[in-house]
């Protein structure tokens, strides 16, 4: 088993840092108290309460106190904490930013090691061949279907285009699948990506120009104004949002939908025995899916023997399978090796995570460059957008507007 080279000795971490944590880790009942903030404002943001609840209640030296907001990123970067949940997709951000500290000392007190972990988790939170984030979980695009309307799982587009032709003859407002105009479009431009072999990333910028990844991007396009399986301008997660409607009230409505797993909750409280659960189908060339990782990262102000103590036993207590199946039974899919195993057994309780457990072999990890959520901006605030709901568009105008996202990629990237 490889462990880590930071040691633990006498019950206390054994490394220091140049910045100190402020304010006092001591709680009015006595106990050192962890701030821990993270972005868990959906139907999974309940599952991490318990998990955080039941370790508070396991002990009487330590206290972690959860903060679960939308705009948890902003707040951590103003505010006083000790953890912070960070995307696959942020972590290097702030790594390079020096707001987060190495995690590996913490994981080492934990009795953690690197192979405890499925191999893209620990990409996930590596940067530079060292770990910055503990992995928590994949969250690869998923689709999840409507029994009542699909008879087979879809595994190609092919397979989703007959589909379309054949609700399309029953309904004119029943569509196979929805694009969005806005929200999850970077897991769909990922996706392109990944499915035709295209790298974006460039000399630490995005790379939008390529000619493959235009005629990609053109056939998201045709999905909707030739082939007419998605339906158009379906506006902000509109993926999901077609997927939940229903064409007998008149609204647009989806078979399938190829949507976050942050969802699960939802749609199975609306279909229940008939929600169906698949691996991304092949859209393009090859099997492939992508999405993003949550990491949990220790911030870099943290100096207090007592906190860093506290959070080697928080991260003791989650990585226990039957704690961390409860964030496995939100429908995320952690990357902990024994946890995954412990799902296996039991795939009727955590019917997503094990579904997506096998999405994991051909899980193709996003881009990593500086302030990738800002050099994808203009690409999910106008390109998608223009892809979506713009039916005269070409692939000369469309190549257009990748040169001024990819400029404005650069411009990102140049300020690391």
């Amino acid at each position: 088993m490889k462990k880590f080279g930071a040691v633990a000795s006498t019950g206390l971490l054994v490394f220091s840092l140049a910045a100190c944590s402020g304010g006092d880790s001591a709680s009015d009942s006595g106990k050192t108290q962890i701030k821990f903030i993270n972005g868990f404002t959906g139907g999974d943001g309940a599952f991490m309460t318990k998990i955080v609840q039941d370790f508070n209640a396991s002990q009487d030296e330590f206290e972690v106190v959860q903060s679960q907001e939308k705009d948890h990123y902003t707040k951590f970067k103003s505010g006083n904490y000790d953890l912070v949940v960070i995307h696959e997709t942020s972590l290097e951000t702030y790594q390079k930013d020096q707001m987060i500290q190495s995690a590996a000392p913490y994981m080492e007190a934990a009795g953690l090691a690197e192979d405890d972990f499925n191999a893209a988790g620990i990409q996930s939170g590596t940067v530079e061949d060292e770990v910055y984030g503990v992995p928590l979980d994949i969250h690869p695009l998923t689709m999840f279907y409507n029994e009542e309307l699909v008879s087979e799982t879809p595994t190609d587009y092919e397979q989703l285009k007959a589909l379309g032709e054949t609700l399309q003859s029953e309904n004119s407002n029943l569509y196979a699948f929805g694009l969005p105009s806005t929200g999850l479009t970077t897991f769909y431009f990922t996706a392109a990506a990944a499915q035709n072999g295209i790298e974006l990333a460039k000399d630490g910028y995005l790379d939008f120009t390529q000619d493959e990844f235009a005629d990609a991007l053109m056939q998201y396009h045709d999905m909707i104004f030739t082939d007419n399986t998605s339906p158009d301008k379906l506006g902000l997660d509109g993926e999901f949002q077609a997927f939940m409607k229903s064409a007998d009230e008149g609204a647009k409505q989806t078979a399938v939908t190829m949507t976050g797993p942050w969802y699960y909750q939802a749609v199975k409280e609306k279909y229940g025995d008939n929600l169906g659960i698949g691996a991304m189908p092949t859209l393009f060339e090859t099997p492939a899916t992508t999405g993003n990782a949550h990491t949990i990262s220790v911030a870099a102000s943290v100096d207090d023997d007592g906190v860093k103590d506290g959070i080697a036993e928080f991260f003791k207590f989650l990585y226990t399978p039957e704690n961390l199946a409860n964030w496995a039974e939100s429908g995320q899919t952690p990357s902990h090796l024994a946890t995954l195993e412990l799902i296996s057994e039991d795939p009727e309780k955590y019917e997503l995570a094990a579904k997506n457990q096998e999405q994991l072999d051909i899980y193709v990890a996003a881009p990593r460059v500086y302030q990738f959520d800002e050099q994808m901006r203009y690409m999910n605030e106008v390109v998608f957008t223009k892809l979506t709901n713009e039916p005269n568009l070409t692939k000369d105008a469309l190549m257009s507007e990748l040169e001024k996202a990819t400029n404005a990629a650069k411009q990102i990237a140049d300020t690391q």
